[in-house]
């Protein structure tokens, strides 16, 4: 019987996976599980691709049977969760992570995956309080500070966020879900210039770095200025070649929205719908219920500007680095 270890195939999806080529890695995996069809490993890989593909059900399913292999596995609980909570399913998500942590009480990524979830049902004091948990396994772990910063931020808490997402800075000073954070904490206290110049701070970082130039584009639509954002996601998009991601897509959509490119709008909207389950793919279709009433009233000559007439600002152009 070959080892996953020492599959060919295995190991060629492996390296697939590290550079972002998820449909290719499946082939890989498929002709690894087909080798070795005990392969749990191969299945957990392969679950991980359909999520980075946002294939939720079908990730979830590889996830199923991988446990059916290897019930105490923490890495694909970790990921399962993680897939859930993606989905929407936080609730089904903490047993998973609440299973993880049964089998290693010091996993840093389970008690930060719960705490995420916990999160995003507006339980954020029982999430730090799982945090802290985790801040007594390693006072350091990056993640842990990074996930403390995010919870008291929604707790509005602002100035201490800051200070929790500047501990990572002072490890790592080029961290960047670090100064993304600082950047959305400030856009929250509704400083958007400070929370351009960290977005900026980024992208000085890397060019490439998609979710600033989405974040950038973001804080210029509620700047209302949308043909700058626009330019923002535009450039986002060749930075992935065009290749779907949500939250691009619905900043996107919005923006065409406000510009009143309604086709174009109905044709991301359509996207969206495609690609996603669940909540998302139920707002993507009201979405697009609203934009085509909006085209209505537009044929029809009676829509307003949803536009103010300001003046629009520069785009940001990363400094050499």
């Amino acid at each position: 019987m070959v080892k996953s270890n020492d599959n060919a195939a295995y190991k060629r999806g492996q390296e697939l996976l590290d550079v972002g080529q998820y449909e290719e890695a499946i082939v890989q995996f498929n002709k690894a599980i087909e080798e070795q069809p005990d392969s749990w490993k191969s299945l957990n890989s392969k679950g991980f691709a359909y999520q980075k593909l946002s294939r939720y059900t079908e990730a979830v399913d590889c996830f199923d049977q991988a446990l059916l292999l290897n019930p105490k596995s923490v890495e694909v609980l970790n990921n399962k969760g993680v897939t859930l909570s993606m989905r929407g399913l936080y609730k089904e998500a903490i047993k998973c992570f609440d299973e993880a942590i049964a089998t290693d009480v010091t996993s840093l990524e389970a008690l930060n995956g719960k705490a995420i979830a916990l999160q995003h049902m507006f339980a954020y004091k029982e999430a730090l309080d799982v945090l802290e948990q985790a801040m007594k396994i390693d006072n350091k772990h990056s993640q842990t500070l990074l996930s403390i910063a995010v919870t008291l931020q929604k707790l509005k808490q602002y100035e201490r966020s800051i200070a929790f997402f500047k501990k990572v800075l002072a490890a790592d000073k080029n961290n960047i879900k670090a100064w993304n954070g600082i950047g959305v904490t400030y856009q929250l206290m509704g400083d958007n210039n400070s929370a351009i110049k960290c977005f900026t701070k980024i992208l000085n970082i890397n060019s490439r770095e998609i979710q600033a130039w989405i974040s950038i584009g973001f804080v210029y639509q509620k700047m209302m200025k949308f043909g700058d954002a626009l330019k923002c996601y535009k450039k986002a998009q060749t930075v992935i070649n065009n290749r779907y991601h949500h939250k691009l897509y619905d900043g996107l959509a919005s923006c065409l929205t406000k510009l009143s490119e309604f086709d174009q709008a109905s044709e991301v909207y359509q996207q969206i719908f495609q690609h996603e389950e669940g909540k998302k793919k139920w707002d993507a279709q009201r979405s697009l219920k609203f934009v085509n009433k909006l085209k209505r009233k537009k044929a029809m000559g009676v829509l307003p500007s949803l536009v103010p007439d300001e003046g629009e600002g520069e785009t940001p152009k990363p400094s050499a680095s």
